[in-house]
C-alpha cells in the first residue's frame, strides 16, 4: 500500500522533529509527520493524572532570550508563549550547603561569600575564565564553516581557528586557547583554582544535568558553554510543556501539516543510494524526497536503517553500537504549598553524599512547578517531578528507588514522606512508554566528539536525503540545542531545489 508523495517526512514528533516538521511547513514544504506514540512531545511531556500536571522530561529552558534558538523558533512561527524569568536557574543542596546559580552577578557572589568564604578567590578565577572561553568561542564561531564541519576543507578551517586563535581584533588571548581548554578537563581546571569538595559537586550537579557528563569527562570548554547558556536566562512556560507542544502541533496543523501518531516506522525506504521514504510496520509506504529522524539512534542505526553493503567501508560514530548506560527513573509528587521553602527554585539538584561525584544515584533532580500555574493543580497543592539517571543494571527498576528519590527530597522539603497528597513512581519502562521510546535512556556507550564545546553527530548522516536531529545530533540534549539543531535542518532543505 502506497501513499501520495510529500517533500519531507519527518519520523519522530519530539521536540526536534516536530520543530522542523514546523518549519518546513511554514517554509511551504509539504510536510508529514509520524510517530509511534499517542502523543506529541518525545520525552517534553506533561502527564495529567487526577486533576494533576506533572513535567516529565526535558524542562529546563534557556535560549528564550533575544537571538536564542528557542526566542528564534517562536518568532519564525509566530508562536507567542506565556514565560516567566526563573532566577536563580537552579539550586543545588548539600548536606552542608544551598546554593543558587543566580544570573545577577550580585546576587551570585553573595550566594558564593555566604557559603564559600574561604574560596571565593578560586571561584572569581574560575568564573572570569570560563567567561573568557565562553566569549572567545563565540568569536570563533564567526569564523568557521557550520559545525560539525563537512569535508576536509571545511575541518582545516576549524582546525586553524582552534588551534591560532580568532583572527578577530577583539582577541586578547594567545592562540590554542580553545584547544587547551578542549584537551583540559573540567576537574583539572577547578583544582587549578583551589576549588574544595563542596564548590567542586555544585557545579559537578549542574553539568551532570545539562550535559550527562561529570567533571572529568567533560570539557573545560564545554562546562563555559553549558553554565553560561543557563546563566544567560531560563524561563518557565506557563502551562508547562504541554503548552511548547500544543503550540507547535496546532501551527504545523494549520500550516498545511500532517500528523500521525500511533503510527510507528518500521524501515527508511532507500532507493540506489538515496532515500525515497518511509515503510510503516502496516505496511504503508510514504514516499518523501527528504527523511527527518528525530528517533534514538540505536533505533535509527539499528532498526530504520538498512545495513550499508560493500567489502570496505570505514566504521564511523552513527554505525554504532548504540547501547543505552545510563536510564532515567522518576517519581511524581504532589505536596502542600505552604510545606515548600519560599526561597525553592524550579530546578534544585540534590546530592546526598558530598565525599561522592555527583552522579548517577547520588544526584537527584527535582522539577517544582511554578507557583500559580494555572491547571497544574488544584489551589495550595505544587506537583513535583523527581527523578535521577542511573547505569542501566538488572534490577534498577526496583520499587526500592522510591524510598531513595524521597530521602533526596526530605532534604529540601522536610516532612514530605508524611504531608504528600499524591504519589506515583515511574521506573524506566514506564516513563519509556510515556515518551514512546523503546527505552527510558539518555546515555548511550558511544561518545560523541567535542565541537568547540558542543557535542553531537552531524545532522547529514551519510545518505543523500536523510537528516537527524535530536539530542544525539549536535549542538546538544538541551531543548535549546535540540532546537537549534531543528533550525538548521529546516533550513538547508528549504534552500534544496
Amino acid at each position: 500500500m502506497s501513499t501520495q508523495g510529500y517533500d519531507v517526512a519527518v519520523v519522530g514528533a519530539g521536540m526536534g522533529g516536530l520543530a522542523t516538521a514546523c518549519l518546513l511547513a511554514k517554509a511551504g514544504r509539504s510536510v508529514i509527520l509520524v510517530d509511534r506514540a499517542p502523543v506529541a512531545g518525545g520525552v517534553c511531556q506533561s502527564l495529567a493524572i487526577d486533576g494533576l500536571r506533572f513535567d516529565i522530561g526535558a524542562t529546563l529552558l534557556p535560549g528564550f532570550g533575544p537571538g536564542g534558538p528557542l526566542a528564534t523558533l517562536c518568532q519564525r512561527l509566530g508562536i507567542s508563549l506565556s514565560t516567566k524569568e526563573c532566577d536563580p536557574a537552579f539550586q543545588v543542596a548539600l548536606p552542608q550547603h544551598r546554593i543558587s546559580l543566580w544570573a545577577t552577578p550580585a546576587a551570585w557572589w553573595r550566594e558564593i561569600r555566604r557559603e564559600f568564604p574561604d574560596e571565593e578567590a578560586g571561584w572569581r578565577a574560575l568564573w572570569s575564565e570560563l567567561e573568557d572561553l565562553a566569549a572567545e568561542r563565540e568569536r570563533a564561531l564567526r569564523e568557521v564553516p557550520p559545525l560539525p564541519p563537512e569535508g576536509w576543507g571545511n575541518r582545516l578551517r576549524v582546525w586553524r581557528v582552534v588551534t591560532m586563535g580568532p583572527a578577530s581584533p577583539a582577541t586578547t588571548h594567545p592562540g590554542g586557547m580553545l584547544k587547551r581548554s578542549m584537551a583540559t578537563s573540567f576537574r583539572v581546571t577547578m583544582l587549578r583554582h583551589g576549588l574544595g569538595q563542596a564548590s567542586q559537586r555544585v557545579l559537578e550537579a549542574g553539568l551532570g544535568y545539562l550535559l550527562l557528563r561529570d567533571a572529568d569527562e567533560c570539557s573545560t570548554l564545554e562546562a563555559a558553554v553549558a553554565l553560561q547558556r543557563v546563566r544567560q536566562g531560563v524561563v518557565a512556560v506557563a502551562g508547562g510543556m504541554a503548552a511548547v507542544v500544543e503550540a507547535l502541533v496546532g501551527r504545523f496543523q494549520q500550516d498545511g501539516g500532517q500528523l500521525r501518531l500511533e503510527t510507528p516506522v518500521a524501515r527508511i525506504l532507500v532507493d540506489g543510494h538515496r532515500v525515497a521514504g518511509v515503510v510503516t510496520e502496516g505496511g504503508e509506504t510514504i514516499r518523501a524526497r527528504w527523511v527527518v529522524a528525530n528517533v534514538p539512534p540505536d533505533v535509527l542505526t539499528g532498526t530504520l536503517l538498512p545495513p550499508r553493503r560493500g567489502w570496505f567501508r570505514r566504521r564511523r560514530a552513527v554505525d554504532g553500537p548504540w547501547h543505552p548506560v545510563q536510564v532515567a527513573q522518576a517519581m511524581l509528587l504532589a505536596v502542600p504549598e505552604a510545606l515548600l521553602p519560599s526561597e525553592l527554585s524550579g530546578h534544585c539538584f540534590v546530592v546526598g553524599d558530598p565525599q561522592r561525584p555527583a552522579r548517577e544515584e547520588n544526584l537527584v533532580f527535582i522539577r517544582t512547578a511554578p507557583a500559580g500555574d494555572e491547571g497544574q493543580a488544584p489551589g495550595g497543592i505544587r506537583c513535583l517531578t523527581v527523578g535521577r539517571f542511573v547505569v542501566r543494571r538488572a534490577g534498577c527498576e526496583d520499587d526500592a528507588m522510591a524510598s531513595d528519590l524521597l530521602e533526596a527530597v526530605d532534604q529540601i522539603v522536610p516532612g514530605v514522606a508524611s504531608e504528600m497528597v499524591f504519589h506515583r513512581l515511574l521506573t524506566p519502562a514506564a516513563l519509556a512508554e510515556a515518551w514512546g521510546r523503546p527505552s527510558a535512556a539518555v546515555r548511550y556507550s558511544v561518545d560523541t566528539r567535542d565541537w568547540l564545546g558542543e557535542r553531537g553527530l552531524p545532522h547529514r548522516l551519510g545518505r543523500p536525503g536523510l537528516f537527524a536531529v535530536g539530542e544525539w545530533t549536535y549542538p546538544g540534549r538541551l531543548v535549546c540545542n535540540v532546537a537549534e539543531g531543528a533550525i538548521r535542518v529546516a533550513d538547508q532543505i528549504s534552500e534544496s531545489a
